[in-house]
């Protein structure tokens, strides 16, 4: 069971972090919400898929150019070279391009990036193809915190809708609401603002009630 009896509507512009323990399901539930999960059973009310644009914690890296990298999963993004490298610097990559060869040299990418820059050349592809919602699975794990808080900016800026698994405490100002899975179907959400990983949070907006608790709660009634 990975969540039950979950109502929440995002907004566009909206954030959403998903933190609970490990084990508890948080990657299983982002690929269902972001249709590349189709076992078990269930509903998700969401938009249609060409509105989303999934951040793994290793992204997929094809054989090709520089400029295959930044343009994936499309083959051409309409984006003349000067975009392309605009879109580098502001992934903090500015070099990237004169150090390989330029936007056309061919590498074996997995081994020639460490794996940040792999992450930020995984933001650079939403710069590129500008989604309406962006699922960040751990995307920026291997990051920096100033890195990690200019990228998670960037994206808000851009007014996508985000949903993502995230574990450092600074990443909390960029999201809005915070769900947090604790197993057996069971969740808390919060308002992000006062939100503690500790547990000691406070909530001015209220909180929705632990959906288990609320059974057991109804049962003894």
């Amino acid at each position: 069971m990975l969540i039950k009896e979950l109502s929440l509507a995002l907004k566009p512009g909206d954030a959403l972090l998903i933190t609970g323990e490990s084990g508890c399901g948080k990657s299983s539930l982002l690929r269902a919400i972001a249709g590349l999960w189709h076992r078990g059973s269930g509903v998700i009310h969401r938009p249609s898929l060409d509105q989303f644009f999934f951040l793994p914690q290793r992204p997929y890296l094809q054989s090709g150019t520089l400029r295959s990298q930044l343009v994936y999963p499309s083959a051409h993004a309409g984006l003349s070279d000067a975009q392309l490298l605009d879109i580098l610097r502001q992934v903090h990559l500015p070099r990237l391009a004169e150090r390989v060869g330029g936007l056309d040299a061919v590498h074996d990418w997995e081994k020639l990036l460490s794996v940040g820059e792999q992450q930020r050349l995984g933001f650079a592809r939403v710069l590129v193809h500008k989604p309406t919602i962006v699922v960040l699975d751990e995307a920026t794990s291997a990051l920096d915190a100033g890195n990690e808080a200019s990228l998670y900016a960037r994206l808000r800026d851009s007014g996508a809708t985000l949903v993502s698994i995230a574990y450092r405490a600074a990443v909390l100002r960029h999201h809005t609401h915070v769900l947090c899975l604790k197993g057996e179907g069971a969740w808390e959400l919060h308002e992000a603002a006062g939100f503690r990983f500790d547990g000691q949070h406070e909530q001015p907006g209220g909180r929705v009630p632990d959906a288990r608790r609320e059974r057991q709660e109804a049962a003894a009634g």
